[in-house]
C-alpha cells in the first residue's frame, strides 16, 4: 500500500477534518493552537512525512498537507462546546476521567494511575496515538492498546522471546491478535521500524510454528 492510499484509508486533511467537525478552518486552527486538540499525526511537505514519533522521513510520493485521524472530530466536538477560555481543560477533563476509569483495571494504586494519565497526555496531543492506537476517541481505547503493547513487550522481551516461560502458545497468540485489533497498522513511511511489524507480523508466525 502506497502512503497517499495509507492516508486515505485511515486520515482525513484539514479541511474535511473541519467540515466532518461542522467548525471553520480558522475555529479548527484555534484549537489546535491552543493545545485543546490533537494536532496533526502526519505532516507531508512533498517530499517527506514527519511525525512526532518517527520524525522526518523522505518519501517518493508528491504528498503536501496535514493529516489527522476522523476519530478526532470527538475531542473536536468537546473542545468546541466549552467556555471560550476553557476548551482544554473540558478535553483533559473528559479524557482523563475515561483513561482513570479504564487504568483502574490494569494498576494497584490511584499514583500509578496518575502516572500513566500524565505520560499518556502530551503523545494525545501531538498527534502520536492518532498514528499508533486503532480507536484514539476514548479513553478506554487509548488504554487498551497501551496496555497490551506493554503486556506483549515484557513477556516476549520486546519480541525476541517467542516462548516466554509459564505462558501458553495459545495465550500468547491471543495476546498478539489483541493487540493487532487494538493497533494501527503503521503507514509504509514507518512500518518497518514499527512495533505492529516487531510484535505482530515478525512475532505471530514465529509463535505459531513453535
Amino acid at each position: 500500500m502506497s502512503l497517499e492510499a495509507y492516508l486515505r484509508n485511515y486520515f482525513v486533511d484539514k479541511i474535511a477534518l473541519a467540515a466532518i467537525a461542522g467548525l471553520s478552518i480558522d475555529r479548527l486552527n484555534q484549537l489546535i493552537a491552543g493545545e485543546a486538540v490533537p494536532c496533526a499525526t502526519y505532516v507531508c511537505d512533498g517530499r517527506s512525512v514527519s511525525s512526532a514519533v518517527f520524525g522526518n522521513t523522505p518519501i517518493d510520493e508528491a504528498l503536501t498537507g496535514e493529516f489527522f485521524r476522523p476519530e478526532c472530530v470527538r475531542w473536536i466536538k468537546i473542545a468546541d462546546q466549552a467556555k471560550h477560555g476553557a476548551e482544554r481543560t473540558a478535553v483533559i477533563d473528559a479524557l482523563t476521567s475515561e483513561l482513570r476509569v479504564a487504568l483502574a483495571d490494569y494498576c494497584n494504586t490511584e499514583e500509578a494511575i496518575e502516572s500513566r494519565i500524565q505520560s499518556y497526555l502530551p503523545y494525545f496531543f501531538n498527534g502520536t496515538l492518532g498514528l499508533c492506537v486503532a480507536d484514539p476517541s476514548t479513553g478506554a481505547g487509548i488504554v487498551q492498546k497501551e496496555m497490551l503493547q506493554e503486556q506483549l513487550m515484557a513477556l516476549t522481551e520486546n519480541g525476541r522471546q517467542p516462548t516466554p516461560t509459564g505462558v501458553l502458545k495459545t495465550e500468547l497468540l491471543k495476546l498478539i491478535d489483541d493487540y493487532a485489533a487494538a493497533t494501527m497498522p503503521f503507514s509504509p513511511a514507518e512500518y518497518e521500524r514499527s512495533s505492529r511489524k516487531r510484535l505482530v507480523d515478525d512475532l505471530r508466525p514465529i509463535v505459531a510454528k513453535v
